[in-house]
This record gives structure tokens, C-alpha cells and sequence, in this order.
């Protein structure tokens, strides 16, 4: 499944792409670990009723698509929606793939597994299998190496995964790397495509400071945040807001390097804690909402330093307007290194209608 695995590929902390060894390489890491390999795979229920399950895929918390997993008589359907928007158009890209197998959801009569049918409908056995990329055709190992329940803890073609399952044995959440898929549940409803959130989210109140209702609380700061002074802080922010000659979304926003590219808040938020990093100092990324002009409140990413002298500051370095309470609404607090799951856990919360944008004064 190229999301799962594709996206794997942006290693924790790493600022370029990863790119992963032949299979080679593969048997001799699965050799290092000793892992006993499954020369018969462990088997799906027999087939019947059509089932399916939708999951949301976040990346960096962030929401940018659907994949959804049909299971029928004789076939299995991988289908996936992104979602996010590019270059200020809708950038919907929908991708399909339908693989003919059989009873034990092997491929064609082979020993081989759809991926996604794999760690779907488990949870898999400790141990390798071949398994398949629906939409690549990518083949190779696909391992278990152990976890505690409800937890799965492997590999997908040498990229660690975890998995976590219900009591029916059925996937509800993937985390690969600094992507995340979790399973909406049966009837959920979400904000219409082709952007989750292409018209905001209305604000109730014409003036005072940003809240949610129900409210959702923030931390005030990380554990590890690093002291800094506010004078190199507001340096570094100006010469991150310098490096992008154009701040719409673009490939930096995948991506902790590069220079003279376009990119959009997520992009220069990491850029800065990149470049904090540099000089030995931690920052937290901040995911939250932003309004403007009285507009609807829209998804943005800013950064919070600790400072020397106690207390925090907050910089907005797409714009490099000041960060008030009027205009910018933090939702979660995260590492600029991590897959900030409890800002995907909230995101899916407001697409959900769980929460309103309110003022307060």
C-alpha cells in the first residue's frame, strides 16, 4: 500500500527521503533478528458478507486523505483519497487497486498477501510473509516481531510499524513512521472532501479571544524544551520566513531541508525547529487554528520556545505577525520530530463536529 508504505519512508527525524535496500539487504537484517519466517500465512476468516473499514491518514498529525479496505468473495479493494490541498487548488488524487484471492486472502492462487489484508484482518502472527503493495506491486518481507496486546510491532519491507486492534481481531490504527491511520468508526461522519478542511470552521462571536467548546487543554510546554533568548528565537524565525520565496503548500512541507522552495505553515514550523536544533536548543511545534480578518478559523502551525527567564514565545514564521490569542487558537502541543498523535486525535475531533470555534471576551 504505497501510503503506508511510501510515507514510511520518512524516517523520524530524518530531513531527506529514505530510500529502502533491495530485498538482499532484507533477508540479511530478518537474519540478524532471527525471526522464524511463515512459510504458511495465518488464515483470514472464510469469506462472506462484504466488509469494509475506512481509515483517515494524517501525516504529522495532520489529516490529508482516506484509504478505504473492501473485502468480497474472490477479491480485496484498496482505495485511497488525498485530500490536502496544493498550491492553493484541491490536488484530490484518488488511486484504486482490486487483487483477485482466494480463500485465505492469498494473491492468486500464490503464497503472497495484499498488505493491507494483512494487517487489517489480523492480527498477524509473529513472523514473516511476503506480502504485496496494492498500488506499487512492491513485494518482500513483512514481519511481526512481537507488542503487547492490543499492540502489533513489526516491519513492512524493512519500515517499523505498530498496529493496534479491537476484540474482533480488526485494525484501528496504523503508525508508520510520522504517518498515522486510524478507523473511522461505522456511520462516522467527517467534513466533506475534496479538503478536509477547504471551508474552515465557522467562529461564533465577533470579538475576544479563541476557545473551543467543549474546550480541549494544551500544555503550556514540552518536557526537553531548551531555554533560548527571545532576541535569537525572533532571528531565526526571520531568517526561516527569508528562506521560502513563496508560502503556499509545496513539497517542503514533506520535508525538514531544502532551500528556496515553496512551503506552506507546516514547512516553516519545521524548518525552525530544524534550525533550533542546530544550535542545540528545543522547540514544540504547535498545531492550532487561525483567523483572519474575521474570516473562518483554518488549520496553521506555528512554534512555542521556552525562554531563559521563564515564561514561553511564540512565533508565527509563515507570516511573522504576532501570535495573539485573537487570531491564533493552539490545539495541541507537539515534538517537531514525532508523529504528533494527539494533534490527529484532535484534528479528527473538529472534522467530526466535536467541538465549535468560539470567542470569548
Amino acid at each position: 500500500m504505497d501510503e503506508w508504505g511510501g510515507y514510511s519512508a520518512f524516517s523520524r527525524g530524518s530531513s531527506k527521503r529514505r530510500t529502502l535496500g533491495p530485498v538482499s539487504s532484507l533477508l540479511a537484517l530478518l537474519a540478524a533478528f532471527a525471526l522464524p519466517l511463515n512459510p504458511t500465512p495465518q488464515r483470514p476468516p472464510a469469506p462472506g458478507p462484504v466488509e469494509e473499514a475506512r481509515f483517515v491518514f494524517s501525516w504529522r498529525g495532520v489529516p490529508v486523505g482516506t484509504v478505504t479496505l473492501t473485502r468480497a468473495p474472490g477479491r480485496f479493494t484498496y482505495a485511497s483519497r488525498h485530500l490536502h490541498t496544493r498550491a492553493g487548488t484541491h490536488g484530490e488524487r484518488r488511486r484504486e487497486a482490486t487483487l483477485e484471492v482466494d480463500d485465505a486472502g492469498r494473491v492468486g492462487g500464490t503464497q503472497v498477501l495484499p498488505q493491507a489484508l494483512w494487517l487489517w484482518r489480523g492480527p498477524p502472527a509473529v513472523g514473516c510473509v511476503t506480502a504485496r503493495e496494492e498500488l506499487s506491486g512492491r513485494e518482500g518481507a513483512h514481519c511481526v516481531t512481537g507488542g503487547l496486546a492490543p499492540w502489533v510491532e513489526g516491519t513492512l519491507l524493512g519500515a517499523p510499524f505498530r498496529a493496534r486492534y479491537d476484540a474482533r481481531g480488526r485494525m484501528e490504527a496504523l503508525e508508520v513512521g510520522e504517518s498515522r491511520f486510524t478507523r473511522a468508526g461505522p456511520g462516522a461522519r467527517l467534513r466533506a472532501p475534496p479538503d478536509f478542511f477547504e471551508h474552515g470552521l465557522p467562529v461564533e462571536g465577533e470579538r475576544g479571544a479563541l476557545a473551543l467548546e467543549p474546550p480541549l487543554p494544551v500544555a503550556p510546554r514540552l518536557p526537553g524544551m531548551t531555554p533560548w533568548t527571545a532576541g535569537a528565537a525572533r532571528a531565526l524565525a526571520a531568517r526561516v520566513h527569508a528562506a521560502f520565496p513563496e508560502k503556499g503548500p509545496g513539497e517542503a512541507d514533506w520535508r525538514e531541508g531544502g532551500e528556496g522552495e515553496a512551503g506552506g505553515c507546516l514547512a516553516h514550523a519545521l524548518r525552525f525547529a530544524a534550525g533550533a536544533r542546530e544550535r542545540g536548543v528545543t522547540v514544540a511545534l504547535v498545531h492550532g487554528l487561525l483567523v483572519v480578518d474575521g474570516g473562518p478559523a483554518r488549520p496553521h502551525a506555528w512554534v512555542r520556545v521556552a525562554l531563559e527567564g521563564g515564561g514561553t514565545l511564540e512565533l508565527d514564521p509563515t507570516s511573522m505577525d504576532p501570535v495573539r490569542p485573537d487570531t491564533h487558537l493552539p490545539l495541541a502541543l507537539e515534538d517537531a520530530r514525532g508523529p504528533a498523535l494527539e494533534a490527529g486525535a484532535r484534528w479528527l475531533a473538529l472534522l467530526r463536529g466535536e467541538h465549535r470555534v468560539v470567542r470569548r471576551e
